[in-house]
């Protein structure tokens, strides 16, 4: 039980339901979109588009997250060997960069992605387009198809089951992976980026906001690190034409002339946000509907990400989003939880 008038003041803001909520994934997604489309027609500032793209995306997944039965879910030993594992891989990518072709290595990770990316699009898209589409597309007998992934044994064996609506939605994102391949176009890598997305912070769990808390601050110290520290995490950000970050052009799109661009990571998006997309299924399932601690803790990050990127814009040098989204979204969730004397219920929420 709430006492106090500070307790109150925190209170007063959880008014919103999370089926308000629900109701503007679509408005979000058209923000996405619109912001992908008027480069080419007026100028928008680079920092509009990626405050309302980086934003929306979070906030779509968070949503969505609310609809998933089944989750990958993260232990303490991944949250404090994520920064480890995580600074392996983005040396060795640096590595790559510096003595193999970047010619190469962007084939393979064109290829990858594009593979990934069938199946990413499938699960964004399907719950949107399979309303639009004839009803005998998806309630007849599903096809089964069989294969076995190479060197894996029993193991590797998969056996998928497919309606027409899924080759639908499958079929869209081999379309957009075809000509991202093609062309490499900056708005098929949003499209794509925005799906890692929010197919990211919908199906992971962090388990617990404990662990949440400890992920967030070993990936603080990780990102001031490799930006201020080493250019390494610069070098691989520019270095590889891959849907591993958002771009927004900094101009007008002209037809015929080179476009530079500004960027914003994808860890940037999916890492805060699968903490954000927790304290919304707390606030469902704990707080009966009403989105208390994830209105505190989105907003934080939307803070967050305008400090970014007004930083950025004093200095003229990257900067480590999350050393800005990282205690804005911990401030905004766990100080209102202590004036509201719900700190300890709220460390010992589970999902593990």
């Amino acid at each position: 039980r709430v006492h106090g008038g500070k307790e109150i003041f925190f209170l007063r803001m959880s008014i919103v339901s999370i089926r308000s909520l629900e109701s503007k994934v679509l408005p979000a997604i058209i923000g996405i979109c619109v912001m992908q489309i008027l480069p080419y027609f007026v100028f928008v500032h680079p920092y509009i588009q990626l405050l309302v793209s980086g934003s929306s995306s979070v906030f779509v997944g968070c949503v969505r997250s609310l609809r998933q039965k089944k989750t990958e879910s993260m232990t303490s030993k991944d949250a404090y060997m994520f920064p480890v594992i995580g600074s392996g891989v983005l040396f060795g990518l640096y590595i790559l960069i510096k003595y193999v072709s970047k010619e190469y290595v962007n084939i393979l990770l064109g290829l990858y992605f594009f593979i990934i990316g069938i199946f990413v699009v499938h699960a964004t898209v399907h719950p949107y387009l399979q309303p639009l589409l004839p009803k005998k597309f998806s309630t007849h007998k599903p096809y089964h198809i069989l294969f076995q992934i190479p060197f894996i044994g029993e193991n590797g064996k998969v056996d998928l089951k497919v309606t027409q609506a899924d080759f639908v939605s499958a079929s869209i994102g081999a379309i957009i992976g075809f000509f991202y391949l093609r062309t490499k176009n900056w708005v098929l890598n949003n499209l794509f980026g925005v799906m890692f997305t929010i197919q990211g912070i919908e199906n992971i769990s962090i388990g617990s906001i404990k662990i949440g808390v400890v992920l967030l601050c070993g990936l603080f110290i990780y990102d001031i690190f490799w930006v201020f520290g080493t250019d390494v995490m610069v070098t691989v950000a520019k270095g590889f034409e891959a849907p591993i970050k958002l771009v927004f052009p900094k101009t007008m799109i002209v037809s015929g002339e080179e476009t530079k661009f500004s960027m914003l990571g994808l860890g940037d998006l999916v890492i805060p946000g699968i903490y954000v997309a927790m304290l919304l299924r707390y606030d469902n399932i704990k707080l009966k509907g009403k989105a208390q601690y994830f209105i505190y803790c989105f907003s934080g990050y939307v803070v967050g990400l305008l400090s970014t990127v007004g930083v950025m814009h004093v200095f003229q040098a990257a900067q480590p989003a999350l050393l800005y989204l990282v205690p804005a979204c911990l401030l905004t969730s766990l100080v209102p939880a202590y004036f509201a004397n719900d700190i300890q219920n709220l460390f010992a929420y589970t999902e593990e």
